[in-house]
């Protein structure tokens, strides 16, 4: 009987948070609340995000009891069915391949042997399944113009008091007057509190200005005016004349050629000569040395092809490939019963191609490497 076990977690994953795989892990099913995108005017429903865990692998006999319930079958051979199932998917994945379950996800192992999990878009919430992404936009509002504020009040002016009730008839008054208005208020003059600081800038500015002008004219009047030179000034002239200008009688110098370097010649010993001589007959014997080694060691190096793995998948050879590349090996890389990857270089000890080994071991986690070319 064919059972068809990814239907079953499927089904399951709708009733229940959590789903255990006997022996290969867990699903675990977390309520997502509905979300709202503003930028893209969208509302999300409800809805479960999935997650798996490989170290949960205890047996919580939902998944068992649901295909021996559906099939009618044994719990134990729904159990063998289980784990047949749990087998193949384990070598599929010690492959470097990718477990596809429909409708819940993908499964692959990275490069340190730990099981990823890539849930698809499935909505496991059974209240708001098959809903779709609602679409809205905003609401266009008119604003109301609010009434402009009063502006405030004038203070009004004392009006003159109410004029006295007029006497009597009988009662005879003398002429009065007529009483003077009131005084208007007199206009608000902002009192100089502040223009002492200005004026004194001021009266500064002014003095140096004055000073500036006062230095301007001294100078100008005493370079159209220069002071005569007095009988000192020119005794003191006399005194020193320039040579060959007749007014004294000393003779002028003769300009004094400058001095020649001195030629200073080394001369070595003969000694000293034999012993630069020998150290460089040394040094070229050493050279020689050096070169024949090298080129000893450059001839005795062999070739070694290392194999880290054998892909079916395109895409994971050239994942395997880019990874060698960026620690720096030289890559091999053929299609032969699949795609070969691996890598080459020249070694003189054997030793060298057991580091190679261990290092390829700790970086891609492929305990099974072999020798193609050695």
């Amino acid at each position: 009987m064919q059972i068809d076990i990814p239907a079953h977690i499927e089904k399951l994953l709708f009733l229940h948070d959590s789903l255990t795989i006997p022996a290969f892990g867990t699903f675990t099913a977390t309520k997502t609340p509905a979300l709202a995108d503003y930028a893209g005017g969208t509302v999300t429903p409800p809805s479960k995000s999935l997650t798996f865990s490989e170290n949960l692998s205890i047996d919580d006999g939902i998944l068992i009891n649901d295909i021996a319930v559906t099939h009618s079958i044994p719990t134990e051979e729904a159990r063998k069915a289980v784990t047949e199932y749990v087998e193949k998917m384990q070598g599929l994945l010690g492959q470097r391949e990718i477990v596809t379950l429909p409708n819940v996800g993908r499964l692959y192992k990275n490069y340190v042997q730990k099981i990823q999990f890539l849930p698809d878009t499935t909505n496991f919430n059974p209240e708001s399944f098959g809903l779709p992404p609602l679409q809205f936009s905003p609401l266009a509002r008119s604003r109301e113009v609010e009434n402009a504020p009063e502006p405030p009040a004038m203070p009004k002016i004392a009006s003159s008091p109410p004029p006295a009730p007029a006497a009597p008839a009988t009662v005879v008054s003398a002429p009065t007057t007529a009483a003077p208005p009131p005084p208007m208020p007199e206009p608000y003059t902002p009192t100089a509190t502040r223009s002492g600081g200005a004026g004194w800038a001021t009266a500064i500015g002014i003095t140096l200005l004055l000073c500036a002008l006062t230095a301007a004219i001294w100078l100008y009047r005493n370079q159209k005016n220069p002071p005569a030179l007095t009988d000192a000034d020119n005794t003191e002239r006399i005194a020193n004349p320039v040579p060959g200008s007749g007014k004294t009688n000393e003779s002028p110098k003769k300009a004094e050629k400058p001095a020649q370097p001195e030629e200073t010649t080394i001369t070595l010993s003969q000694k000293e000569e034999n012993q630069a001589q020998e150290s460089v007959a040394e040094k070229m014997a050493a050279a020689r040395e050096e070169a024949k080694t090298t080129q000893t060691s450059a001839k005795g190096s062999r070739e070694c092809i290392l194999v880290v793995a054998t892909l079916r998948e395109k895409a994971n050879a050239d994942r395997l490939e880019q990874m060698l590349k960026e620690e720096g090996f030289n890559v091999y890389f053929i299609q032969k019963n699949g795609y070969q990857v691996g890598i080459r270089f020249n070694y003189t000890r054997l030793s060298e191609v057991q580091e190679k080994i261990v290092t390829l071991q700790n970086l891609t986690g492929e305990k099974e490497i072999w020798i193609k070319k050695k």
